[in-house]
């Protein structure tokens, strides 16, 4: 997936499933809780990719090192943001939980510039600014409802924000590394991984039993999310970030709220104008991060070494 599709065609896939993953999982969540609908993103996305691997030319990692990086992936990406948004959002409340996730861009932005040394632009740190304004206008225009326990389910959105960003940056390091990278290979270990330590979360979340297994509207739900917002958007998001720095990759998530009100849109639930402008926002902000004078001055080839 790292040549011959241009990387914001395999972004804007990416955003198309991760928008409508808001809406299909509300749908999901009235029949099951959101423990086994993380869970499921996980076992189910591994399941899915496993037969594909050998017709793609891939495997999954073969030695320790590429497994340990798998298993900080599915930690952070998987289980830590799945499991985090899932209580953050109990909590905290569905608009504060979606505003502290949005901030993964700047731990990316932060982080990438100390320990990849990747340059943020005045201009593409402006941009990242705007697209969040942007974000942030949108989600304060809805309902901004708040949980009953605001600073523990804010604290942990906020580590689900880091682990999503992180395992982004792992992705990227490797990407760095100069050795040939197996995307698809490394992101199904990253879901087994990732599943295999949502189990105690599964397990001690309760109610699990209670779920509707026949009804046909969950397993519809389910195979969305784990076709099209799991295993399709993770490898496009991650052939992105083999070819671009994270700081312009990860601002294009600000995109994600922007499709979930394009669909309702076409469902016949305008938005009203105070998302609207706040789409227009989004836009703009990434606009300005994928601007060729955002991007940092060209330097010589820094490989990073494993």
């Amino acid at each position: 997936m790292r040549g011959p599709y241009p990387v914001p065609l395999l972004l804007l896939v990416t955003m198309f499933f991760w928008g409508a993953a808001f809406n299909v999982t509300e749908v999901a969540l009235d029949h099951t809780t959101p423990a086994f609908t993380a869970f499921s993103r996980g076992a189910f996305g591994f399941l899915v990719l496993l037969p594909f691997l050998g017709a793609f030319g891939s495997r999954l990692p073969r030695t320790p090192r590429l497994w340990g990086f798998a298993a900080a992936m599915g930690f952070g990406g998987t289980t830590l943001s799945l499991a985090a948004l899932a209580e953050g959002t109990s909590r905290a409340g569905p608009a504060i939980a979606a505003v502290l996730l949005n901030t993964a861009p700047f731990f990316v932005a932060i982080i990438g510039r100390l320990a990849l040394h990747e340059r943020v632009t005045a201009l593409r740190a402006l941009g990242l600014v705007i697209g969040f304004a942007g974000v942030l206008t949108i989600i304060l225009a809805g309902n901004s409802s708040s949980g009953e326990d605001i600073v523990i389910g804010a604290a942990l959105t906020l580590l689900g924000a880091i682990g999503y960003g992180t395992a982004g940056l792992l992705m990227r390091y490797l990407s760095l590394t100069g050795e040939p990278l197996d995307i698809m290979g490394l992101t199904a270990a990253q879901f087994l991984c990732g599943a295999i330590f949502l189990l105690p979360y599964l397990f001690l979340s309760g109610d699990v039993g209670a779920s509707d297994w026949g009804s046909a509207e969950l397993w519809l739900s389910i195979a969305f999310i784990v076709i099209g917002a799991q295993v399709i958007a993770y490898l496009g998001f991650y052939a992105a970030l083999s070819r671009w720095p994270s700081s312009r990759v990860y601002p294009w998530t600000f995109l994600s709220p922007v499709v979930a009100i394009l669909i309702e849109a076409i469902r016949g639930n305008l938005p009203g104008p105070l998302p609207t402008v706040g789409m227009a926002i989004v836009v703009l902000g990434l606009i300005i991060v994928n601007l060729p004078a955002a991007e940092a001055p060209a330097q010589q080839p820094v490989v990073v070494r494993p």
